[in-house]
């Protein structure tokens, strides 16, 4: 079937929310190419459990194509439209598996030479969408927080050498009260959220989550039955002897929340959905915290684009034999151990690379980057009126630091 061909039936199979949006739009749908169409149904098939942000961003491209008149959007797509298909792919059932699709896609662009032809086109079809329908700079400014360090008491390691060139570092913070003040701080931010937007404020454990008010909470440690299933699955697939890296993959796809015991609900469907994406599509993230919380604030960030997001990293089980990890097996001497130091310095690293995630969303200029050593007097602090390179050897709380940042 090519996409002229569409009709509100093929739809049927999509959620409410994916179903209607592809219905309304049908009429642009019909005008876009075949080597560009399933990757945009890629989305709109996850309509129903996408964050807000994501759902914006498929509207605003969508928008954009409509606005267009048939010409128009056949001459800002014919870069697409000049890529030769197979007959094989055309007959792949794009509109209810489009992920089948762009994986058979993309051995074909190879198998054929047109892959750079393809980047070309998609680069260039991208840059032309952020000039004309860009995101929306925040409500507020943005404003990350990083904890770190949990359960270390003495270590030589000396934390945040990569930040240090971009913001004032704190050498004599008083940390008693300092995980509250955060939280309490992120807090009240989502009350004064003028938009009052879902999603936009979020805490991430790597351990047992402190109780908050207004923000969107994930831990590590509640989500330990979803991991176990999880892994579980995996070790059967592995175990079978049939199945091999692209089954495994396959099944991770397929998973719905339910299939790891994630409660199903409404009110629960699209951050349940996230969680899973973080499991299934995160590399460690179902074994070691670290690894979990770093992945998840990084999905965060390119996801949910919220106004303010804490991350608390917690001391990660000891490196063991994979086998081991993946079965969850007792091991000599009773549960794997944890490696509070060598979690530091996995978590000094996630902060770096939460800062550097922040820089790439839009109102970058006027984002706010704090993170912090637990329990110990180091912080590092970057704002747009934080003079950067410099050592203070002021003596503050972690509210008095949240104030300069304010």
């Amino acid at each position: 079937m090519l996409p002229t061909q569409l009709k509100p039936a093929d739809f049927a199979a999509y959620p409410p929310r994916a179903r209607a949006f592809a219905t309304e739009h049908l009429t642009i749908l019909q005008q876009v190419p075949l080597s560009l169409l399933p990757s945009l149904l890629n989305e709109v098939i996850g309509f129903d459990w996408k964050l807000p942000a994501e759902r914006a961003q498929i509207d605003r491209q969508v928008q954009w194509l409509g606005a267009m008149s048939p010409a128009q959007l056949a001459d800002r797509t014919k870069e697409f439209a000049g890529l030769r298909l197979s007959a094989d792919l055309e007959a792949i059932d794009w509109v209810n598996v489009p992920s089948s699709f762009l994986e058979q896609l993309t051995a074909w662009l190879w198998s054929t030479q047109q892959m750079d032809a393809f980047h070309a086109a998609a680069d260039s079809y991208t840059a032309k969408l952020a000039e004309a329908a860009p995101t929306p700079a925040p409500a507020m400014p943005r404003l990350a927080i990083v904890i770190v360090g949990k359960g270390v008491e003495q270590t030589s390691f000396r934390p945040f050498s990569k930040l240090r060139a971009h913001g004032t570092y704190f050498t004599k913070i008083k940390p008693d009260g300092g995980v509250d003040a955060i939280l309490a701080h992120a807090s009240a931010r989502a009350q004064k959220n003028p938009e009052k937007a879902a999603f936009a404020h979020w805490y991430v454990d790597g351990g047992t989550a402190e109780p908050t008010n207004g923000l969107t909470q994930i831990s590590y440690d509640a989500l330990a039955p979803a991991r176990s299933a999880l892994l579980g699955r995996t070790q059967q697939t592995i175990s079978s002897g049939t199945s091999g890296p692209e089954a495994l993959r396959s099944l991770l796809a397929q998973m719905k929340p339910q299939d790891v015991g994630l409660a199903t609900g409404s009110d629960r469907e699209v951050l349940n959905h996230f969680q899973l994406s973080l499991l299934t599509q995160g590399s460690g993230t179902q074994i070691f915290s670290t690894t979990f919380v770093q992945w998840a604030g990084r999905e965060c960030l390119r996801r949910a684009q919220p106004s303010t997001l804490v991350l608390r990293y917690a001391p990660r089980q000891e490196q063991q034999p994979m086998n081991a990890m993946l079965s969850g097996a007792p091991i000599e001497g009773g549960g794997p151990k944890s490696d509070p130091e060598g979690s530091l310095i996995d978590a000094d690293m996630g902060a770096y690379y939460t800062w550097l995630n922040l820089q790439r969303l839009p109102g970058s200029d006027q984002s706010r980057f704090l993170a912090w050593f637990e329990g110990h007097s180091q912080a590092i602090a970057i704002g747009p009126d934080l003079p950067r390179g410099t050592v203070s050897d002021s003596s503050l709380n972690l509210a008095g630091v949240l104030r300069l940042l304010a």
